[in-house]
C-alpha cells in the first residue's frame, strides 16, 4: 500500500463469486471482507475464515478485515463476541483487521451509545494487546461531538500511535439524515467534516479510513476533509441494479425495465466523453462506446468490473492533491451540504 495515495477498499462477501480474480490488474485491487458473513451463516468460520482467504476470494493484494460490528447490531440475537474475533484473527492472514465496534443504531439512547463506546475501546485494547504484531484498526463512533470526543478519548488512551484508525457510522448519517438534535442543526455533511477533523487532530500520523465513503461522490469529499481511504460494497450492488459508476458522479443507469421511466439518471454527452477515456478492462477491450454499453447492458460481470476499477482508480481524475480537491468542495462541485461543511472548517 502506497501512502501517499488514497485507497479504496472493495467491500465483498466472504462466500461470493470472485468476478475481479480473471483480471490481474482487479486482483491487486485492496478489499475488504468481514466476519460478520459468519454471524449469517456460521460455517464460513470453517470453510473460508482461514490461512488461504485471499485464495478464496481471489485476490493478491492488500486485505481488510472487518470485525463483524455492523453485522452484529443487524443480528443482536447472535452471541458474537471479541471471542470469536480473536480466534479467526489468530489464523487469517490479512493487512489489516477492525476492532470489534458496537454501532449506534437510530434507536439508541445516550446512555446505550456510551455504553457501546466504552464497550469498542475494550474490545481494542483486548484485541491490539493479542495481536501486538498485527495491524488492529480502532474505529470511532458517536452522535454528539462530546461521544467523538469520549471515543477518541478512549481509544488514544489505548494507543497514543495507531497506524490506522476508522470513522465509522456514515452510511446512517448520509442515509437517514437526521439521527440526533445535534446533526440535525448542523447537517450529516458538517458533523462528519467535524470528525474527521478531531480525528486528524488527535492521531496526526494514522491513516483515516472512513467507513462506508467510498463512493465516487462521498470519496472525494471525506478526502478532501482529510480521510485516507474508504470503503464501498456497491460496485457489485449498483452493478445489480444495471447502473455504473463515473468518477465524482452519481451513478448512471444502462439497464432498466423500459416499461418504467429510469430510476437514476442515464448517461448524457459529457458521461458518455468520460466513458471514451475510461481505461478499466471492460472499456479498453471495446473498441467503441456503443459497444461498451451494449456490453453493460448485457452482463452484471462487466458491469461490476467497470464499477470496482472506477471506484479503485477515481483519484486518478481528481486534481492533485489534497488542497486542490477542498477547493473544488467548496465551490460545490458535489454538493452545497459538502461545501457549507468544508467552509465551516475554515
Amino acid at each position: 500500500m502506497k501512502n501517499n495515495r488514497p485507497i479504496i477498499w472493495l467491500g465483498q462477501s466472504v462466500d461470493t463469486s470472485s468476478i475481479c480474480s480473471v483480471h490481474a490488474e482487479l486482483s491487486k485491487l485492496p478489499f475488504l471482507t468481514s466476519l460478520g458473513c459468519a454471524i449469517r451463516k456460521p460455517s464460513l468460520k470453517h470453510t473460508h475464515f482461514t490461512a488461504d482467504l485471499k485464495s478464496t476470494l481471489g485476490i493478491t493484494g492488500p486485505l481488510m478485515i472487518d470485525s463483524g460490528g455492523f453485522a452484529l447490531m443487524m443480528n443482536p440475537s447472535s452471541k458474537w463476541s471479541v471471542r470469536d474475533v480473536s480466534s479467526l484473527m489468530e489464523r487469517i492472514e490479512a493487512d489489516i483487521f477492525v476492532s470489534l465496534d458496537h454501532p449506534p443504531s437510530k434507536r439508541d439512547t445516550a446512555s446505550v451509545r456510551n455504553d457501546k463506546i466504552s464497550r469498542s475501546s475494550r474490545n481494542f485494547r483486548i484485541l491490539s494487546e493479542r495481536f501486538a504484531s498485527k495491524i488492529v484498526m480502532p474505529v470511532i463512533h458517536g452522535r454528539t461531538i462530546s461521544e467523538i470526543d469520549r471515543s477518541i478519548y478512549l481509544t488514544k488512551r489505548q494507543n497514543p500511535n495507531p497506524g490506522w484508525i476508522g470513522l465509522g457510522g456514515i452510511v446512517p448519517l448520509l442515509q437517514n439524515r437526521i439521527v440526533s438534535r445535534q446533526i440535525s442543526r448542523i447537517g450529516p455533511e458538517a458533523f462528519i467534516a467535524s470528525s474527521i477533523a478531531k480525528v486528524r487532530r488527535a492521531f496526526p500520523a494514522a491513516r483515516i479510513n472512513a467507513f462506508g465513503a467510498g463512493g465516487t461522490r462521498t470519496f472525494p469529499a471525506v478526502f478532501a476533509l482529510g480521510a485516507d481511504s474508504g470503503d464501498s460494497i456497491v460496485w457489485r450492488q449498483a452493478a445489480g441494479f444495471g447502473s455504473i459508476f463515473l468518477p465524482m458522479k452519481s451513478q448512471r443507469a444502462v439497464r432498466w425495465n423500459k416499461a418504467m421511466p429510469p430510476p437514476r439518471k442515464v448517461l448524457d454527452a459529457s458521461d458518455i466523453a468520460q466513458l471514451e477515456q475510461c481505461k478499466c478492462p471492460i472499456c479498453a477491450s471495446h473498441g467503441s462506446v456503443a459497444t461498451t454499453l451494449r456490453a453493460f447492458k448485457r452482463s452484471f460481470a462487466d458491469r461490476s468490473i467497470h464499477n470496482a476499477w472506477i471506484l479503485s482508480n477515481q483519484f486518478e481524475y481528481w486534481p492533485s492533491g489534497r488542497s486542490r480537491m477542498l477547493a473544488l468542495v467548496r465551490q460545490g462541485v458535489l454538493g452545497s451540504a459538502w461545501a457549507k461543511a468544508a467552509d465551516m472548517l475554515g
